[in-house]
């Protein structure tokens, strides 16, 4: 077996959590695999091959929610299921802690695991008499939101074609059930199961007497266009692409046409671990 590793730099000094993990894999008879020069630094250490994440069966992320979300864009891993040990203050996405790094290892090398299809949204950033991006795709998000300007934005949001509302706020997210625990919760919205297949709305600061979130059917199409004269804003897709949107623009989103693999090692462990999660938000290790 084949596991690929992906490391925070920050988060695990010096790799020691990376070297002892790749440690382990070797001891279970499993191969380790990096795909960048860390590979290079640590491997005279431990036995850790220099390779494409492509080629391996499984992957294991050390760092925090960021990381996770980063190794999720990975092109060469987009098939390679996906675990982490969580090395950051929330982790919503990582299911195990360093201490069971021992208890992870043995279930990935002997199969005990399954793997939990989790949904992706595309989004597209369509401008008024211009050339469109590139599609952007998020496992937790999309953003429409102003700038750095004390300023109110007013959108237009659409759904399958029909106009539901001018919103003048903050902005609008767009999440996935994924999503529900990232930059929704802190506006209010609700915490959905990761597993279903459904797209969340929700609203930031709304400068309105009616403040509502909208779950939807997977297959629905939002629009998000911006109406306001002279005001900044701007689209980020799961905190990282950053695109300036003027007045007249459009964000297209929709469910992706594909899923990214999640790997679950224990049964229910995300509403269990959840209030501990939501307790420890913020506090830094």
């Amino acid at each position: 077996m084949r596991i690929a590793l992906y490391p925070n730099r920050v988060r695990d000094h010096g790799y020691e959590i990376t070297k002892h993990l790749a440690q382990r894999i070797t001891e279970c008879g499993a191969q380790a695999v990096l795909e960048d020069d860390i590979a290079l630094d640590i491997s005279c250490k431990v036995p850790i091959e220099r390779a494409s994440y492509s080629t391996c069966d499984v992957m294991i992320v050390l760092g925090g929610d960021g990381t996770f979300l980063s190794a999720a864009h990975l092109v060469s891993a987009r098939n390679v299921p996906k675990t982490g040990i969580n090395l950051g203050s929330v982790g919503f996405l990582l299911e195990a802690e360093p201490s069971q790094i021992d208890e992870v290892v043995k279930k990935l090398v002997t199969g005990d695991y399954h793997i939990e299809p989790r949904s992706l949204l595309a989004s597209y950033h369509e401008r008024l008499g211009g050339t469109p991006h590139e599609v952007e795709y998020a496992l937790n998000d999309v953003v429409l939101a102003r700038g750095n300007i004390a300023k109110t934005i007013t959108i237009e949001l659409s759904i399958d074609g029909e106009t539901i509302d001018h919103i003048p706020g903050d902005g609008v997210i767009v999440a996935t059930s994924t999503g529900s625990t990232a930059y929704s919760l802190s506006v209010g919205g609700p915490i959905l199961d990761p597993s279903l297949d459904v797209i969340l709305v929700s609203t930031i600061c709304p400068h309105t007497l009616h403040d509502r979130s909208f779950v939807l059917k997977a297959d629905s199409e939002i629009r998000l266009a911006l109406i306001s004269k002279e005001a900044e804003a701007y689209l980020t897709v799961d905190g990282r692409a950053f695109y300036a949107v003027e007045q007249g623009d459009s964000i297209k989103v929709q469910t992706a046409p594909y899923k990214l693999p999640m790997i679950k090692l224990w049964e229910d462990a995300f509403f269990k671990s959840l209030p501990d999660k939501i307790q420890k938000r913020g506090v830094s290790r």
